[in-house]
């Protein structure tokens, strides 16, 4: 099985949500999932790679979602 990085978690879960999902609550269920320590550093290198991502959007107020092809 491949194993997920932090952007293909993010767009598993925004797409699961099916709507505009909070940064903090996208990042800390990311953490959940990979088993990852809640602290700091680990919070803001996921949201790095969030912002990286072409695939997701973000559109104010802290709300993410998918990017419209």
């Amino acid at each position: 099985m491949e194993k997920k990085s932090e952007a293909d978690w993010a767009y598993a879960i925004i797409a699961e949500k099916g709507g505009p999902v909070f940064y903090r609550d996208l990042v800390e269920e990311i953490i959940e999932r990979m088993n990852k320590p809640k602290d700091p550093k680990t919070m803001a290198s996921i949201y790095t790679r969030i912002n990286l991502d072409n695939r997701l959007n973000h559109i104010g107020e802290g709300y993410w979602v998918l990017r419209e092809e």
